[in-house]
């Protein structure tokens, strides 16, 4: 929901989770919708984009962001002087944005992957200026979430998205040492009131903060977006409400998520337990 925000300000683009698609050959064939509604093979946007990515350079970028590489990505530098081993990856990656600034004019692009080590590689690139934007999110409903079957999205047992919720969140507290701006922002603050962060968000990578026209205090319109990957509510556009909603039960599992994430539960403000707002779409004005 934040990226799509985000791609309604002026001279931003939203690709969705752009950098983990392209360059994750499992991820691709999976052959997840376009946030047009089209397969990305036959989406205008994206096709041409997708096509000119060999396999095996999309087999060489999973290998390069897992986990266990954090560290090597972290030391690299960038450039023209990353290694050998990096830059046929960053020259796809640097051309791929670069074909979407020339489309879509715009100064910014918003790229959602998760995986941190994601925008670590990106970071590498000749050209590309990374601003962070780090969202987390309490992690009862986080577990609650990924336990929950969506559309096409796989689900996780709660201690697989618990050692996500820890890893992801750390290295991307490390972000801070690449990128060019870093910001925290707890979705549940967000949620409660999504103009000022937005604000805030967009204040640190350009000078000039756009108009927000599109937003009325916690009714957002949105319109199509070519956003790749994430969640099946992509598709949806027209007006949206972001609005708290009941907190899923944590169950069984509640325990086990306090024990587990506590540390970073006190860092975060999320001891003591409360209810979590969600993001829930109210209707839709535009047809796909």
């Amino acid at each position: 929901m934040l990226g799509r925000l985000l791609g309604e300000l002026d001279g931003f683009v939203n690709v969705g989770e752009a950098a983990r698609y392209l360059f994750d050959a499992p991820m691709q064939g999976r052959q997840v919708p376009c946030g047009c509604g089209r397969p990305v093979s036959q989406c205008a946007f994206w096709k041409d984009k997708v096509q000119a990515i060999p396999p095996e350079l999309a087999e060489r970028g999973a290998e390069v962001v897992r986990m266990r590489k954090f560290a090597s990505l972290l030391m690299a530098s960038g450039g023209a002087e990353a290694s050998k081993r990096y830059r046929p990856i960053l020259e796809a990656i640097t051309a791929v944005y670069r074909k979407v600034a020339q489309e879509t004019g715009c100064r910014v692009i918003v790229d959602s992957s998760k995986n941190p080590a994601n925008a670590l590689l990106v970071s590498l690139a000749s050209g590309i200026d990374l601003h962070v934007l780090h969202v987390v999110r309490n992690p009862h409903d986080v577990v609650a979430s990924w336990t929950k079957k969506k559309g096409y999205l796989a689900t996780h047992p709660a201690r697989k998205v618990i050692a996500w919720w820890w890893s992801y969140n750390l290295l991307s507290e490390l972000l801070k040492l690449k990128a060019q701006s870093y910001q925290l922002l707890r979705y549940e603050d967000f949620v409660r009131d999504p103009g000022p962060c937005l604000q805030r968000a967009t204040a640190a990578v350009v000078d000039v903060p756009p108009a927000m026209d599109f937003l009325n205090g916690s009714e957002a319109t949105v319109r199509m977006q070519h956003v790749l990957a994430g969640n099946p509510d992509k598709l949806d556009s027209g007006k949206i409400r972001i609005s708290d909603g009941n907190c899923p039960s944590a169950g069984s599992r509640g325990w086990l998520v306090n024990l587990t994430t506590l540390p970073l539960q006190l860092r975060y403000r999320y001891w003591p337990a409360a209810a979590t707002p969600i993001l829930r779409p109210t209707s839709t004005t535009s047809s796909i």
